[in-house]
């Protein structure tokens, strides 16, 4: 009997606590209005590429559209899907991009400063700087590659 007691008790606190006013609050948007990601209705705060509402990065640095032109304007020379790529690494996709070369990965999904990648481009890595054979990357192209790497180095 006493375990039917708490059962039954046990039972009334639950629907009691869905419907009372102590959970998550509920947005009531006037006029039709949709609820941002903050909760705010009619607000304009949307996830960027990483998640985060209302993040700085609103628009994800563009594989496709941005990364692999860089990469087939100024790297693909020696960095191609030829029989012996330069170190094994060929920048000819994202997959191969992501595969690496003799000396393993280049890129460290979320972690810029420690992708070899970068650390080539600045020339800050052992070895020669990237672009071996041609002028080294504007500060802003490293910068592009870099917030495409923080963002998560996505296929996109």
């Amino acid at each position: 009997m006493r375990l039917f007691k708490l059962s039954l008790l046990g039972l009334f606190l639950a629907a009691f606590w869905s419907c009372s006013d102590l959970g998550e609050p509920v947005a009531d948007c006037p006029d039709g209005q949709a609820e941002d990601c903050a909760g705010v209705c009619g607000g304009t705060a949307v996830e960027d590429c990483t998640g985060e509402c209302g993040g700085i990065n609103q628009d994800c640095v563009s594989y496709s559209s941005e990364i692999q032109l860089i990469f087939s304007a100024n790297c693909i020379g020696c960095h191609n899907d030829g029989n012996s790529p330069s170190g094994g690494l060929k920048l000819t996709s994202w997959a191969n991009l992501m595969a690496g070369g003799v000396s393993g990965q280049v890129v460290q999904s979320g972690n810029s400063s420690n992708s070899q990648l970068i650390q080539k481009l600045r020339g800050t890595a052992s070895g020669d700087q990237m672009p071996q054979y041609g002028t080294p990357l504007e500060e802003s192209i490293i910068s592009t590659i870099e917030t495409w790497i923080n963002e998560g180095a996505q296929n996109n």
